[in-house]
């Protein structure tokens, strides 16, 4: 039986999903109690690369779109230090480019079906029935994605189980940043084009994720939970190993959502050492993590990447 990625692309990549995605979702499922903190949470220490020239730095930090409240702090050390001495915060979108999409529901758009085509009628009776079926006993009615393309589907729905344990976009690592650096900040990426790469997915890689997020419905917080607690560890090689577990067994979504962006954003590394300056990059985590990793990439350019925390 093919697998596709654990627990869902979006959380590699893409969030402006996450952004656009979390008000819309209903708010009635039924909320699940997270454990109990510890009384001394172990001290978070993400992992920090440093890309430096005579006289540009560049900060690679890889971040979590969405993250529960509490836990030891994080942008903290070197951490904190490296965003209060930079000119520029860079992020994969703008913050002021996913407001003004969330004020347009069309910015949605790519994720539905077009009139007259609905999501059961194009699952067939017993996918669909598996759908309806973990949206009623989460509290959201079926009919509520009739209308969502299966990307669209699979990540809303994956996004349930996250909403339930009290994970915030406000309080992501992107969000904690831009709040943090009121200097200048630039986007690597827009909403758009984010949307795009999942709508550009072929519709059988689109309905077997979907097929993937209902499977695993029950333990994608457990998922989660591992991947915050391996890049709180700063350990890339475990979070690297999490989030695209089985990805390779489908080559479209490795060179779509990982392969090529990747690249892209090497390059753009490159190009930006030629400008004075300090700048701190903040990208999905799992873009630093594993092989094919945005510093494999610089390492092919000739370009040294330094590990600092």
């Amino acid at each position: 039986m093919r697998r596709f990625p654990k627990p869902l692309p979006s959380l590699i990549s893409a969030c402006a999903v996450f952004a656009l995605l979390w008000q819309p979702l209903p708010a009635k499922a039924q909320i699940v109690p997270s454990l109990p903190a510890a009384d001394t949470p172990p001290p978070s220490r993400p992992a920090l690369w440093k890309v430096s020239d005579a006289d540009t730095t560049i900060w690679l930090f890889g971040t979590i779109h969405v993250l529960p409240k509490g836990g030891a702090p994080w942008l903290v050390g070197p951490v904190a230090q490296a965003l209060q001495g930079s000119d520029t915060l860079v992020t994969e979108i703008a913050q002021a480019d996913t407001q003004a999409s969330a004020e347009h529901g069309a910015s949605l758009s790519p994720g539905m079906l077009p009139a007259g085509q609905t999501l059961p009628a194009l699952l067939g009776p017993e996918r669909a029935g598996r759908l309806a079926a973990t949206l009623t006993a989460s509290g959201v009615p079926a009919a509520q994605f009739d209308a969502y393309k299966p990307w669209m589907a699979a990540t809303a729905l994956s996004l349930l189980p996250l909403i339930q344990r009290g994970y915030l976009t406000s309080q992501g690592v992107e969000a904690t940043l831009e709040n943090a650096h009121p200097q200048k900040q630039e986007a690597l990426e827009t909403v758009a084009f984010q949307l795009g790469l999942l709508d550009g997915l072929p519709q059988d890689a689109q309905i077997a994720w979907l097929d993937t997020v209902i499977a695993q419905y029950d333990t994608i917080g457990m998922q989660i939970a591992q991947m915050v607690n391996a890049w709180r560890a700063g350990d890339p090689d475990e979070l690297g190993r999490l989030m695209t577990a089985d990805m390779q067994d489908d080559p479209r979504l490795v060179e779509t959502l990982l392969t090529r962006r990747n690249a892209t954003w090497a390059k753009w590394i490159v190009q930006r050492l030629k400008t004075p300056g300090t700048v701190f990059v903040a990208v999905g985590a799992g873009h630093l993590a594993g092989k094919g990793s945005v510093q494999d990439d610089l390492a092919k350019d000739g370009i040294a990447v330094t590990r600092v925390q």
